[in-house]
């Protein structure tokens, strides 16, 4: 007992001097960096200021010098020059070395007491360039790879930053507490974890292909949220972080969480008003339009948006591509909606839609901006589909004029509104529409001409003059005929059938004038 409890105070005192060998020893940051920013440059300063000197390969030398900072180069320190051209920079044992380190242990600290540690590591990397194999290959980063996962691996200790978001967390923390704290440190890790990973990922798909001819895809899914429940109540569910459009931000204002079948309804919500410039009103029900309008006053638009089908509206998603104001959110009042979704809510106008305790409120920023060219996923047994989002827009410009009749002014208007709500819709898809409101639509229906006849009798005897839109061309004319009888004057449709002549003559014998996309919508 005797000896242990002396052994414990030599080690007290080896642990001492320990870390007075430690407080004298050089501390560095290294930075490597293709992307070079001003942010960059205030960081290094503040790192400066905080006792620590700067290492860095070459390129990044001559930026920070040319900035005024103070700066010696990797070979400096280790005595190795850089290689091959620039490819081999920090791969030298001593460097990883310095980064490794168990500061806990006295044995490693002796190891590296006449070099110093590096904790802080800021590097990103070269850009991918994937024109052809050999650009590809001679793109790769090696070095700085290796860099992130060592100090990944001593996150413990050392902090690891690579772009701007990532910066300002190191800024933030030394600007507060003088160092960067092992919580954050540990994030940052994770971070720089995605950032190596994703790298990987496009390398990995890349060389797969032309190598090898085989297709891959990878992706990280982060911050990722349990749902109470699925699309049924005995389902489970999640919700991931997948930034395909970082300008529309969803915030919840009011209410109470929101589902797996909200968030896809309130993404067809999106989705629709993506399409339209000019103030648009939706009212979404399990993923499809039930009611679209436009109009400059915006209690017209809700209003004539609601008319369109007040059955189905009841308790579904409604959606504004504008600030909702006080007058408009009395008129709101007087219904009730699972969730309202606008740009944003004047303040008086939020208080008064606060009040519906079960209704979610949500603002989304951005909401109406069109929307990116990203991937879609979707999951089916023992796959994984994926294809580019539909995000094609027309105009004018892109009809092609088929019959002996064409559509007037306010005809064509309508037309392009009507197309822009069917290429939203689930297929087969219709929507009858005048004066930019929807009057009846027509969706997820397994033949075209009941759909046809669903849109037609839901517009409610209103279709005299009425444009209809479909996704997808006519197989046969009935459809055709069938809206003359309801008076329908014009129809946009994508074209393209083996009866594209007979669809033709039955429109010219209606005297209804026939626009083709040359493109079709649909949406399973």
């Amino acid at each position: 007992m005797f000896k242990s409890k002396f052994k414990n105070c030599f080690s007290v005192i080896d642990k001492s001097k320990f870390f007075n060998s430690y407080i004298k020893m050089n501390k560095y940051a290294l930075v490597s960096v293709e992307e070079k920013s001003p942010l960059l440059i205030n960081l290094c300063k503040k790192i400066k200021e905080i006792g620590y000197e700067i290492i860095a390969t070459k390129g990044t030398r001559n930026f920070l010098l040319s900035n005024d900072i103070e700066v010696k180069g990797v070979d400096e320190i280790v005595g190795f020059r850089e290689a091959l051209g620039g490819k081999v920079k920090t791969l030298h044992p001593l460097i990883h070395e310095m980064i490794l380190a168990n500061r806990d242990s006295s044995e490693e600290m002796e190891s590296v007491k006449n070099l110093g540690l590096i904790d802080y590591v800021f590097v990103n990397f070269y850009k991918i360039n994937i024109e052809e194999p050999d650009s590809f290959l001679n793109s790769l980063d090696i070095g700085g790879r290796a860099l992130i996962s060592s100090a990944i691996k001593n996150s413990k200790y050392v902090t690891v930053a690579f772009n701007e978001e990532t910066y300002n967390i190191v800024l933030k923390e030394i600007q507060e507490h003088g160092y960067v704290r092992e919580d954050t440190r540990r994030k940052l890790a994770i971070k720089a974890f995605n950032y190596l990973i994703n790298y990987e990922v496009v390398a990995y798909s890349y060389a797969s292909e032309i190598f090898s001819n085989e297709i891959s895809f990878g992706l990280l899914l982060t911050k990722g949220e349990k749902l109470k429940y699925g699309e049924n109540p005995h389902q489970y569910a999640f919700l991931f972080q997948y930034d395909t459009d970082p300008n529309i931000k969803l915030q919840m204002l009011h209410g109470d969480y929101l589902t797996y079948n909200n968030y896809l309804d309130i993404d067809s919500a999106i989705r629709l008003l993506s399409e339209f410039d000019e103030n648009a009103c939706a009212i979404i029900k399990h993923t499809n339009p039930c009611g679209v309008a436009c109009d400059s006053n915006s209690i017209q638009c809700f209003e004539k948006a609601y008319n369109a089908d007040p059955v189905s509206a009841y308790g579904g998603i409604l959606a504004f591509n504008f600030m909702v104001d006080k007058e408009l959110a009395k008129v709101i009042s007087k219904y009730f909606f699972d969730v309202i979704i606008a740009k944003d809510y004047e303040d008086e106008a939020f208080e008064i839609l606060s009040s519906k305790k079960k209704t979610r409120i949500i603002r989304c920023e951005g909401l109406g901006s069109g929307l990116s060219y990203a991937l879609e996923l979707r999951s089916i047994v023992n796959g994984i589909l994926i294809q580019s989002r539909d995000v094609k827009k027309i105009s004018n410009k892109d009809l092609i004029f088929v019959t002996e009749r064409k559509p007037n002014k306010d005809e064509l208007e309508d037309l392009i509104f009507a197309w822009k709500i069917v290429k939203r819709i689930s297929s087969n898809g219709i929507v009858v529409a005048k004066n930019k409101v929807s009057l009846g639509i027509g969706a997820g229906q397994m033949s075209r001409i009941d759909s046809v006849k669903i849109a037609l009798e839901k517009s409610g005897g209103n279709t005299k003059n009425a444009v209809l839109a479909s996704d997808g061309f006519f197989p046969f004319r009935d459809s055709i005929d069938l809206s003359a009888k309801f008076g329908i004057t014009a129809i946009i449709q994508p074209g393209g059938s083996i009866r594209d002549k007979e669809v033709i003559q039955a429109a010219n014998e209606h005297n209804i004038a026939m626009v083709f996309t040359g493109i079709r919508a649909f949406r399973h």
